[in-house]
């Protein structure tokens, strides 16, 4: 019912008060018959054809508070939805999350910014620079012995990158009997 528009309602509330039947006005008003009886059964009910007011959730942020985070937003763009919620914490005292920040941002047409990244992470060529100067002095040793005391033979020792290790399987000629 609720695509079918105020006037539409009232003319098929006076047409049934007129004695037309259900089907007629349908017909005359091209609302579905279904509709018309719920229209009419509303109108007994509550003596009215507009709609009763909807329970819900209610929510977090007055039309104050959108207009002071829009305000905010829009006076620093580069400001993080999360220091938006922390200046709205301070300023009025509504305690919210990011997340509301950016639904009341996107409902006003505008994006919050996001946050400054940390630059802690390194370039390809600098990041294999740096595990290469940390583990160049570990790839080059070798080992001589295992714990179990069993010798490591070069025939045993697999070259990866350029580097001599030791393969996961000693040969079996250094097995002991």
């Amino acid at each position: 019912m609720g695509k079918v528009s105020i006037e539409t309602r009232l003319q098929v509330v006076s047409l049934s008060q007129q004695g037309l039947s259900q089907a007629k006005i349908a017909r005359q008003t091209g609302v579905s018959k279904s509709a018309i009886q719920a229209l009419l059964q509303k109108h007994r009910k509550t003596g009215t054809v507009e709609d009763q007011k909807r329970s819900g959730r209610p929510r977090k942020l007055s039309g104050a508070d959108e207009r002071h985070i829009k305000l905010i937003c829009l006076q620093n763009k580069k400001m993080s939805s999360s220091d938006i919620t922390s200046e709205l914490a301070v300023t009025s005292g509504t305690l919210v999350d990011p997340s509301t920040v950016r639904r009341s941002l996107a409902r006003n047409g505008l994006s919050r910014r996001r946050g400054e990244r940390s630059k802690t992470r390194l370039s390809d060529e600098n990041s294999k620079e740096e595990n290469h100067k940390k583990n160049g002095d570990e790839q080059e040793k070798e080992l001589s012995a295992d714990d179990s005391g069993t010798e490591i033979t070069d025939s045993d020792k697999v070259t990866v990158d350029g580097i001599k290790k030791e393969s996961l399987y000693p040969s079996s000629s250094s097995e002991e009997a």
